[in-house]
């Protein structure tokens, strides 16, 4: 894998839009009627003055094509069809892209106000940058099952923090129980693909990166995300974090990655195979070692057993370690 290039410079306080990029942005949806007019809201509301707007809607069955119509006049092309997945979606949606800088937003996703400025202005200042990925405020919306507990979260972070890994990105929000924001560096980033730490709606990038057969592999229907931000790397792009809140994810319990949570997994251990060449991949002994005690921490979230199968799982990482590196055995987390 070629290593991460990193753009460190600063954002200057020229206010200019002149020079700012054309971002294009696809709406993949499908059924999702109730969520997507607040999506197609949050991108009007940017008030970008350089902005595609794209709907691929996978012939929905709902009111979205109703939703779709009400917000035409700011749609820059929309199409309603039968498509093959979400991924092949998002391809005709970037198909029909000509903005320089380009994203999607699932129809369950907000953008933060003012977050295309933000992108925009960097780009436009730092032509080097190649990637540019935000923070993510992940706000929980109901009581489901994959509400994180902060006992859990906690723990890993002190453990994380005894260690020195530094791997933890997940910062809890200690005045709301209801969210916690995402927010990777590049030392998160730089240990891909043992992990994802970019929230998917808060990285943009060049529309030159996407200059592959499909931009977006149609063989991953979860973690596609993840499997082109490795093909990122592994060609050498060049990649700036900031400190900057770009998106927010309303946590249902019912959204796409929530319920996928198992299909994510085995997506994820295939993109590991591919951009990583290890004899035995240390997925090998996550999947039959530490992953059973995640899934049991996960069901037994509080009480002794947080403090008997917790030390055990810290025991198979640190025996690992010394093979694959503390870094990247303790951020291959599956269970977060």
């Amino acid at each position: 894998m070629s290593k991460l290039q990193p753009v460190n410079q600063q954002l200057s306080q020229d206010n200019s839009l002149t020079k700012l990029p054309t971002i294009s942005i696809v709406v993949p949806n499908y059924n999702g009627g109730e969520t997507l007019g607040a999506t197609l809201q949050s991108l009007i509301e940017q008030n970008y003055p350089k902005l595609e707007i794209l709907v691929v809607d996978g012939g929905s069955t709902d009111n979205s094509v109703e939703v779709i119509k009400q917000f035409e006049p700011y749609i820059t092309w929309w199409v309603s069809e039968k498509d093959s997945c979400q991924s092949n979606a998002i391809n005709k949606g970037f198909a029909k892209c000509t903005g320089e800088i380009v994203n999607w937003l699932c129809s369950d996703d907000l953008f933060a106000p003012g977050a295309l400025h933000i992108v925009g202005k960097y780009f436009t200042e730092f032509p080097d940058i190649d990637v540019l990925v935000g923070q993510c405020r992940m706000e929980f919306l109901t009581e489901n099952p994959a509400l994180p507990i902060k006992s859990v979260s906690s723990w890993m972070e002190r453990f994380d923090r005894i260690l020195g890994s530094g791997t933890q990105y997940i910062i809890l929000d200690p005045n709301d129980d209801r969210a916690y924001i995402k927010a990777p560096t590049l030392e998160h980033i730089a240990l891909m693909p043992v992990h994802n730490p970019i929230p998917q709606p808060s990285c943009f990038y060049r529309r030159k990166l996407l200059d592959r057969p499909q931009p977006v592999d149609e063989s991953y229907d979860y973690s596609m995300d993840n499997e082109l931000w490795n093909y990122f790397i592994s060609h050498g792009a060049r990649w700036k974090v900031i400190d900057e809140l770009l998106s927010i994810n309303p946590v249902t319990g019912y959204n796409k990655t929530t319920t996928g949570r198992v299909e994510s997994t085995y997506e994820g251990e295939r993109i590991y195979k591919t951009y990583v060449k290890e004899w035995i991949p240390l997925t090998f002994w996550h999947r039959r070692l530490r992953y059973p005690l995640e899934q049991f921490l996960k069901l037994h979230r509080g009480g002794i057993w947080l403090y008997i199968v917790g030390p055990l799982w810290v025991a198979v990482t640190l025996m690992l370690a010394p093979f694959y590196g503390l870094k990247r055995v303790w951020a291959l987390r599956w269970t977060r």
